[in-house]
């Protein structure tokens, strides 16, 4: 009988690792900070910002001139024709210069990463870009 109950006992053990690490839930969607949703007079190199999410060991972020392109992209699925679509461990990302244009809108969304698994998407927002910088003269 000992025997019996300490077989169960490692079985429980091993089950309740195996339910925790293998088949953990992914990770909940971000809360997009900034920019708000429909700003205007961005400048190029804009920095994305949004919550942590907890579990959350990295994000991929994605922008792109059509709302439609990533607001149902499936976990794991690549972005073809975003502007970006790039992993980063910290809750914020700047757009590196020259990836954009000016006089477009841009969609932008974040989902959460932890291990192999990508949690839902947050909401997408947009944002346009200044007509001038000065920092953009070649």
């Amino acid at each position: 009988m000992k025997l019996n109950f300490r077989l169960f006992m490692v079985g429980f053990v091993a089950l309740m690792w195996l339910t925790t690490s293998v088949y953990a839930a992914p990770p909940a969607a971000p809360e997009l900070d900034a920019p708000k949703d429909k700003a205007k007079n961005q400048v190029l190199t804009t920095v994305l910002k949004w919550k942590p999410v907890t579990g959350a060991t990295g994000y991929r972020v994605f922008m792109s001139s059509s709302a439609d392109m990533i607001k149902n992209l499936a976990p794991g699925a690549a972005c073809k024709d975003c502007f970006v679509d790039e992993k980063t461990d910290k809750p914020t990302y700047q757009i590196p210069a020259k990836r954009l244009k000016k006089d477009i809108p841009y969609f932008w969304t974040v989902r959460a990463v932890s291990g192999t698994e990508e949690g839902p998407l947050a909401a997408v927002r947009s944002y346009t870009m200044a007509s001038t910088f000065f920092m953009d003269m070649d």
